[in-house]
């Protein structure tokens, strides 16, 4: 149990970093915002958003490169035939990353579709200067529902 309390110890100080960060980059507000200026929107994430991925990235960090990165958090039988076997924490973080850069691909794909989609739907339509403008600031599921009026 004493590794819970070191990590809780990294977490709390990776949020210390994301607090600096939201106060260095005017992210002063507590929840994501979204701002809107002439059709454009942009999504900012706000000082709690801030504090918890500080908190995270702190902890993937610590515990890919740290100390205890072999250390069993689950397991640890040695098994004659295999040696020692368990879920280290190195494992776990890890697997916390490729879970976000996964998810983040998987984004990244649907995005490109509807992208292609909006620019083929705009190819076939008229030139329209306003609808032009609209779409280079939408996010991808946007911009296919412009394209698409």
């Amino acid at each position: 149990m004493f590794l819970w309390k070191y990590m809780a110890i990294i977490f709390a100080f990776g949020a210390v970093g994301g607090i600096a960060n939201a106060l260095l980059t005017d992210n002063r507000f507590i929840l994501p915002q979204k701002e809107t200026q002439d059709n454009t929107k942009i999504i900012r994430p706000g000082f709690l958003v801030n504090i918890f991925i500080g908190g995270i990235a702190a902890l993937v960090s610590w515990g890919l490169y740290g100390p205890f990165a072999d250390v069993f958090i689950i397991g640890g039988i040695n098994d004659p035939d295999i040696g020692l076997k368990g879920l280290s924490l190195s494992s776990v973080v890890g697997a916390l990353l490729v879970g976000i850069g996964g998810a983040r691909w998987l984004t990244n794909e649907v995005d490109k579709k509807l992208l292609r989609a909006a620019a083929s739907l705009a190819a076939f339509g008229e030139a329209n200067g306003q609808k032009a403008v609209r779409i280079s600031a939408a996010t991808p599921a946007e911009a296919f529902k412009i394209a698409a009026e």
